[in-house]
């Protein structure tokens, strides 16, 4: 069982990588994903909602496209699209965990890389459906939000691969890490 102090100082560590990955194009979802797949599912919750702040705080210092203004014009749009993802991606890495039965690389590694997928894929699905479903009519420039969807499943696809291809050797770490120090 983890102790409190423990919980709250990785919240912080996570929030720390969330605002730094933050300013790297395609890897801002690295820290959530990495805490769905290193601690329990009410941490990756916290981190998800950190995740949400935090891509709030960054359209309001410096977005400039469709979505950073979509974001400042609905300022709860990315945190409720973010809310659940470390949670979805915790589920996804337990679910395959268990589906796997032969020990080793492949049960550590798999689960780790179904979790990037999954959370990848739910924060662009969540993510358009909102801007879709309640700013249909959202302009910015000549852009509209129907128009940007394109891009940003093209980004949501390339994030998918960052994530997928980054998350499973950053994990791998984290759990010698904790193998050597006997968490």
């Amino acid at each position: 069982m983890e102790s409190k102090a423990k919980g709250v100082a990785l919240c912080a560590v996570y929030l720390a990588l969330t605002l730094v990955f933050g300013l790297l194009p395609y890897v801002f979802l690295i820290p959530l994903l990495l805490a769905s797949v290193t601690t329990n599912y009410k941490t990756s919750f916290v981190v998800s909602l950190f995740f949400g702040a935090v891509s709030l705080l960054y359209a309001f210092t410096g977005g400039s496209s469709i979505v950073a203004a979509a974001f400042v014009a609905q300022p709860w749009i990315p945190i409720v699209a973010r809310l659940f993802i470390g949670v979805i991606a915790h589920g996804a890495y337990k679910l395959t965990g268990r589906l796997i039965k032969k020990e080793g690389k492949l049960k550590k590694l798999l689960p780790v890389g179904v979790a990037a997928a999954v959370g990848s894929i739910a924060n662009t699905a969540f993510v358009i459906s909102l801007l879709l479903l309640c700013m249909p009519s959202f302009e910015f420039g000549d852009t509209t939000v129907y128009l940007y969807a394109v891009t940003m499943l093209i980004s949501g696809a390339i994030e998918l691969a960052a994530n997928v291809a980054l998350l499973p050797p950053i994990a791998a770490v984290m759990y010698k890490i904790r193998e050597r120090k006997g968490a």
